[in-house]
């Protein structure tokens, strides 16, 4: 537990101070570690509902390669999926870098961005990789071998603290991760499930959609309605997942169509792009036909170019809507007017009239 100790608190977005430092319930792991009986504590905290919040770890550790210099302590904070949240220091015991100069407020925050970063160049290289082996020298400051740091890691660690950089780096995305998932393993049930569909951790959502949707893009039953809110959240890339993923016979009935024609009206356009086109596999009822050919002059050229072949790939289009997309064969917008020829002629079932005007338009263009 956090106690009386004052913290530096770094907050990365979604978590609050009040949040992870709260008095609420906790279950401790043993798991292998760096500790002296090789093992550590990792701890689960709940938050005031019950529900699993965060995971910690209370680390102390060298952070050089001789084990001659002062160690660490820092907290470390993953979420329920292992993705690293953020980290606390000590305010009595603050980070420090060669020869004793404690951090800045520029090097917390660059640790953050350092920690936060899973792809890091420190992934690949071991500790003694670090530096240039011809100018170590020793220091008696956190980073006890001093040196010229090697110019490919320059940008991804704090001058004058290579060795905690890539420590903590290590302990950040190392077994931990894996030990986080297996506790995970136990304590994942469907009520967990329906939380992280309406998280705002997107890591949460594209788990749990993961395990309540198949390949076939059927839903887990219970779930639909979660799913079809993450359809129209702000979580752009999961809600363009579910559009592209998602089994059309949830929208066969005219009610679900206007459902999901409501929410392409709300999306961004890169969503919307992908439900015109999924949108085409489905027979629209008579009324959504009405109201997409209504909604066309709203659309720019790319995505009218999209609602028109939606329309056009209806087997049965009435009069009146044949006639509001002939109306564009005769419009000054001459990409629009040619995009709608292309689309309907020779579509099946037109009426006499609408073939009229397609002759008309297909002889004014070969005199052109």
């Amino acid at each position: 537990m956090i106690g009386k100790r004052l913290y530096v608190i770094m907050i990365l977005i979604g978590i609050s101070v009040a949040h992870l430092s709260a008095q609420q319930r906790e279950e401790t792991f043993t798991i292998a570690g760096t500790g002296a009986d090789g093992t550590d504590k990792l701890v689960l905290q709940y938050d005031s509902s019950g529900f699993p919040s965060v995971f910690f770890q209370d680390i102390f550790t060298p952070v050089c390669l001789d084990n001659v210099c002062k160690p660490v302590r820092i907290k470390l904070f993953w979420d329920l999926l292992g993705n690293y949240i953020q980290y606390e220091v000590p305010l009595d015991e603050p980070l420090t870098k060669l020869d004793h100069q404690e951090f800045t407020p520029a090097d917390y925050e660059k640790l953050q961005q350092i920690l936060a970063n899973d792809e890091s160049l420190l992934k690949q290289l071991k500790m003694e990789e670090l530096m240039d082996s011809t100018t170590q020298r020793l220091s008696d400051s956190v980073d006890a071998v001093t040196g010229a740091t090697k110019n490919t890691v320059k940008g991804e660690v704090i001058e004058g603290a290579l060795y905690t950089c890539y420590t903590l780096w290590h302990l950040v995305h190392g077994q931990v991760v894996d030990e986080i998932h297996q506790v995970m393993q136990t304590k994942l049930d469907e009520q967990m499930l329906h939380r992280f569909l309406k998280s705002t951790n997107f890591h949460y959502v594209h788990f749990a959609l993961d395990e309540v949707m198949d390949k076939q893009g059927m839903v887990q039953k219970g779930f639909l309605p979660d799913v079809l809110a993450v359809l129209e959240s702000n979580h752009i890339f999961a809600a363009r997942r579910v559009a592209q993923e998602i089994n059309l016979r949830y929208f066969t009935a005219g009610s679900e169509q206007e459902k999901l024609w409501v929410i392409f009206t709300r999306s961004a356009y890169s969503q919307q792009v992908v439900l015109l086109r999924r949108m085409t596999g489905l027979t629209l009822d008579t009324r959504l036909v009405e109201e997409i050919a209504n909604y066309l002059p709203k659309l720019n050229q790319a995505l009218f170019k999209q609602g028109v072949s939606l329309l056009a790939h209806q087997e049965n289009l009435s009069p009146p809507i044949q006639e509001k997309l002939m109306a564009y064969l005769k419009s000054t917008d001459q990409q629009k007017a040619q995009v709608v020829y292309q689309a309907m002629n020779g579509k099946n079932q037109l009426t006499d009239t609408a073939k009229k005007q397609l002759n008309a338009y297909r002889k004014q263009q070969n005199q052109l």
